[in-house]
């Protein structure tokens, strides 16, 4: 089996489908879904350094890096996914490194307030766990003010009012 390595995957560029538009370590993958595996409006996923998508949904595993193929094998063909950046390229990449280091820590899909709970996750909270916790505290996509309580629910829409909005393309890979 001829697989690539880490390395050799980050240096191909990568483009999203139907677009020109340079995938980004730490880029944030919001889609617009109503859907019984999002439970809410909503899917959020994160790119990591090797251009996979690390999310959290109901599916076994839980925890999931997908290559593009694979996390759009997800959604209905002609479903709107927005690509999502964070102002600073270097929070973001640490964003992407914890999401690759931790996503297979998750071993329940639940909805549970305590932001600082790996183990229980689900998609929107995972990415604001990585964005927390991968730039040590620096980055927290619900507040700007210093954090007192760790007891919060988080949304996918928190996670997309929060970033700057690149752009949308629709899901024309899959049904």
């Amino acid at each position: 089996m001829n697989r690539k390595t880490n390395d050799e995957e980050a240096a191909i560029t990568h483009y999203y489908p139907v677009t020109n538009i340079k995938m980004q370590p730490g880029d944030v993958l919001y889609s617009h879904k109503y859907a019984l595996s999002s439970f809410l409006v909503g899917h959020t996923g994160i790119v990591g350094t090797n251009y996979r998508i690390y999310h959290v949904n109901r599916w076994k595993g839980f925890g999931h890096a997908d290559s593009m193929p694979i996390y759009l094998s997800r959604h209905r063909k002609g479903e709107l996914i927005t690509i999502l950046r964070h102002s600073n390229e270097q929070e973001a990449i640490h964003s992407a490194k914890w999401a690759m280091q931790h996503y297979d820590k998750v071993q329940r899909y639940t909805y549970v307030r305590d932001l600082t709970r790996l183990e229980a996750n689900y998609c929107s909270k995972f990415i604001w766990q990585a964005f927390y916790f991968g730039t040590g505290g620096q980055v927290d996509l619900l507040q700007k003010r210093k954090r007192k309580s760790y007891k919060k629910f988080v949304m996918p829409g928190a996670i997309y009012r929060r970033l700057e909005k690149i752009a949308s393309f629709e899901n024309t890979l899959y049904q």
